[in-house]
């Protein structure tokens, strides 16, 4: 099995776990289902990442890891702390949303990610098709 196709499995079955989960424990169709999108979107976003641009992983250092470690522990304090035991609401919609604020976590860090690679690559294909003399030839005056 050729790896998107694999990744693309695996994102479809963690999510479609999730969301199978939450409907049944909560009974929120619409909660259920767009949890299991984000979940399903950010994995496939992750690996995509991780199998086409290896050398964008995060490093082992301080400086590599700060906006990673801002992200999720801003993400992680809202699901726990934002969905906080004093809202009025049940203990398994709770969760839901718990879930819900990690997922579309995920997808923010992973296509935020996407979108800094494609420009980059924009960029590099950008200056190694055209040289100063082309650009200065092409832009008229």
């Amino acid at each position: 099995m050729e790896r998107t196709r694999r990744d693309s499995l695996i994102a479809l079955l963690i999510g479609g776990g999730i969301s199978g989960s939450l409907y049944w424990l909560s009974g929120y169709l619409s909660l259920a289902l767009v949890t299991g999108l984000c979940w399903v979107c950010g994995l496939k976003f992750s690996l995509h990442i991780g199998h086409l641009y290896p050398a964008y992983t995060t490093g082992n250092t301080w400086a590599d890891k700060r906006w990673t470690s801002l992200s999720v522990g801003l993400v992680t304090l809202a699901a726990l702390i934002g969905v906080s035991p004093m809202l009025p609401i049940s203990n398994e919609l709770r969760l839901g949303l718990g879930f819900l604020v990690l997922g579309a976590g995920l997808v923010a860090y992973a296509a935020g990610t996407l979108a800094v690679l494609e420009r980059v690559e924009g960029d590099s294909n950008e200056t190694t098709t055209s040289t100063p003399e082309t650009q200065a030839s092409t832009d008229g005056d």
